[in-house]
């Protein structure tokens, strides 16, 4: 019976060992494929998306946070929402220094009512100081799975990693802000777009990703101008540029492409996302309230064109694809979103009516 349970006990240990060597190397292989987007982000707003997501995927975190003081101006990025408040406190304690202008960003809407708080056992929050980063930056993650020995390290080299791009991203944003954004509508300009396409199609064809194109015109822009004044054209267009970016993802980006046209590049989209999405921005758009600097109220209406890039394409081939389905849509009436997908998902047929033509080539999900 002693060498029955010795043998048994044995067999059990060797299987334990076997899961364990597993589990760690299917942690390693998810480190090494994030780190790599990391390294490729060009915003830090893409590089801590792909740390939260890295750890997701480890962790399975119940609390992600990253905390980075730029001057007198300090950056929290919390997922999810409902711990904003407790770890206020943290940030607080940990970064002893006047006033700073705070700015909360979030990666998703987690479906969670915003005012909503939840608590956490602080001491099982781990905590890690960032190097390398020119300010102060702290990386706090609430692990919901059992940490094992060697996830003190996995942490360790995404520390690391986060040092070095978010050093690159803050150098890059205070070398390049102003002459990437556009002063008016906050968006990126037309010669930053040129750099992120290239850089975005070269991710796609290395890793064979999904990349779409919202391009969209605003409709009857002239008669803003024409009877408000170019100061209600320039609030339009602001405001445009505010709904659209508060919509879309955090990884994805708003460039105001010319004059009342504007380009949503979505990295990792497929294209029957990208017209959903676009559907929905059109009924957004039509639905704002634009408040003029007179206190008139209006409402205006885009059209859309959607494209997914296939492989081969130039980036003046993929742009013009969306610049051509936006001037369809405008000619068959505005105020409507081409290709058109036909699905209905409870909404009217005029809202989701879409029909995907030569998009059938590209991945659905």
């Amino acid at each position: 019976m002693e060498q029955d349970y010795k043998r048994m006990m044995s067999r059990m240990i060797s299987a334990a060992g076997v899961l364990f060597g597993l589990s760690k190397r299917i942690d390693y292989k998810t480190l090494n494929r994030y780190v790599i987007g990391m390294n490729e982000s060009l915003t830090l707003d893409h590089v801590l998306l792909e740390a939260s997501r890295c750890l997701k995927d480890i962790l399975n975190y119940q609390l992600f946070a990253f905390a980075v003081q730029d001057g007198e101006r300090l950056d929290v990025w919390i997922d999810p929402r409902m711990y904003q408040e407790p770890l206020s406190k943290v940030i607080k304690r940990d970064f002893s220094f006047g006033s700073p202008r705070q700015h909360i960003h979030f990666f998703a809407d987690d479906g969670l009512d915003r005012s909503a708080s939840m608590t956490f056992q602080e001491e099982r929050l781990l905590s890690h100081v960032i190097m390398d980063t020119g300010g102060v930056a702290r990386l706090y993650v609430l692990p919901q799975r059992r940490m094992l020995p060697y996830h003190d390290e996995i942490l360790g080299m995404i520390v690391k990693t986060l040092g070095v791009a978010l050093n690159n991203c803050l150098n890059i944003k205070r070398l390049e802000s102003d002459a990437a954004l556009d002063p008016l509508t906050g968006c990126y300009n037309r010669r930053e777009f040129d750099r992120l396409i290239e850089h975005h199609i070269g991710g796609a064809q290395r890793h064979g990703k999904a990349l779409s194109l919202i391009m969209f015109d605003v409709d009857h822009f002239k008669s803003v101008n024409d009877t408000f004044g170019h100061s209600a054209g320039d609030a339009v267009l602001a405001q445009i540029a505010d709904t659209v970016r508060s919509t879309i993802r955090q990884e994805d980006y708003l460039i105001r492409y010319g004059g009342e046209e504007f380009v949503a590049v979505l990295p990792d989209t497929e294209s029957i996302r990208a017209v959903e999405l676009a559907g929905r921005l059109r009924r957004i758009l039509e639905d704002r309230d634009i408040c003029l600097p007179d206190g008139g109220v209006i409402r205006k209406t885009a059209s859309f064109g959607v494209a997914c890039y296939q492989n081969g394409w130039s980036a003046e081939r993929f742009v013009k694809e969306a610049d051509h389905l936006m001037y369809q849509a405008k000619a068959l009436g505005r105020n409507r979103v081409m290709p058109k997908l036909n699905v209905h998902t409870g909404e009217s047929l005029d809202e989701m009516a879409y029909n995907f033509g030569d998009f059938t080539s590209c991945a659905m999900t």
